[in-house]
């Protein structure tokens, strides 16, 4: 099989037991050979456990890609927080901006990460395709402060938040999945542009697009 990268994941991920050296594997492993092309055997072999202990843990592959799948956005968001909160003061368009910066940067140096998160959750079943969907729904409390930021909150749909980050996710899925990932900085820009136009309308998230650019 092809040989997943060796490269660590993040420090929040670090593994410390066997249950991470197996939450790990099925990232690495996942990401190399496509979720369906994926086998426990794979999994094993990498993290270098028993099959019994394998199995003492998780109830087959989907469980465990699962349960690697809820470790790995829980890093996402935590950098994603941390990007967002080391804009505090500044403008909430420039938080938001922040914010994804962090985003694109810790996809974009973790790859396997990338492909696991946006890609190979989609074709692991119809549970994984609903924790995704939950997943993105954590995003949302970021822009909660755009309705009041744009001055017309109480005309914007419900859903706008769902629908800003839906139209952010996608452009970074189809990234990915051309094998792009590591140059996910490159559309920095259209990201802001694509959350923020909901809210601000066209011109003023263009503006926003340009200083993002000037800025990178």
């Amino acid at each position: 099989m092809d040989t997943p990268q060796s490269t660590g994941l993040p420090r929040a991920y670090e593994v410390r037991s066997e249950r991470e050296r197996v939450l790990e594997a099925v990232v690495r492993v996942a990401a190399a050979k496509g979720y369906e092309a994926t086998t426990v055997t794979d999994v094993i072999e990498y993290a270098g456990v028993s099959r019994a202990t394998y199995e003492e843990m998780f109830d087959g592959k989907e469980d465990c890609f699962l349960e690697a799948y809820e470790a790995v956005f829980d890093v996402l968001i935590a950098h994603v927080t941390a990007g967002f909160e080391s804009a505090a003061g500044e403008s909430w368009p420039e938080q938001i901006a922040s914010g994804l910066t962090a985003l694109v940067e810790l996809l974009s140096q973790e790859a396997d990460i990338a492909r696991m998160a946006m890609v190979e959750v989609t074709a692991a079943g119809d549970d994984a395709r609903e924790r995704y969907r939950g997943a993105l729904a954590r995003f949302t409390p970021f822009l909660e402060r755009g309705r009041t930021y744009s001055g017309q909150g109480e005309d914007l749909p419900a859903d706008t938040a769902r629908f800003a980050v839906g139209g952010a996710t996608s452009m970074i899925f189809d990234e990915v999945r051309a094998g792009r990932g590591p140059e996910l900085k490159r559309i920095l820009p259209d990201l802001v542009f694509a959350v923020l136009m909901p809210y601000l309308g066209p011109e003023a998230a263009e503006d926003e697009m340009r200083r993002v650019t000037r800025e990178g």
